[in-house]
């Protein structure tokens, strides 16, 4: 048990891919015209390299669009990262993994924007 709390500060528990919300709850969610299976609430992952237009369509609500796109950014591992929060007076990363210490330049690739909230609007009588 002392092991698994320990982890706990290591684990990703973030969802997987990009999340979809809306208001009203319920909306149908289609990816580039093709029902997804899912309602929002929910999140699923889609390839980090496409380009993808996503809808939301409810029953009495006007549809909307959103266009998500491939983002990726670079970033440096910060030395005092390694400290993992210990008060501490060394300016050297002692409990940065080796990992990131050797390879200090990290590349992430996501989908732009990783959370999508639209609010639908009631459709013209």
């Amino acid at each position: 048990m002392l092991l698994l709390a320990s982890l706990a500060g290591c684990l990703d528990v973030s969802p997987p891919g990009t999340t979809f919300a809306s208001d009203p709850a319920g909306a149908r969610v289609l990816v580039d015209g093709r029902d997804s299976g899912w309602v929002t609430p929910c999140a699923f992952a889609l390839d980090k390299e496409e380009t993808y237009v996503v809808s939301f369509s409810l029953v009495g609500y006007t549809p909307r669009e959103v266009l998500l796109v491939p983002d990726g950014h670079c970033g440096l591992i910060n030395w005092y990262q390694g400290v993992n929060g210990v008060k501490s007076t060394v300016r050297f990363p002692i409990l940065l993994p080796t990992r990131d210490f050797l390879f200090p330049l990290r590349e992430v690739q996501t989908l732009a924007p990783g959370r999508v909230f639209v609010r639908l609007r009631p459709a013209d009588s």
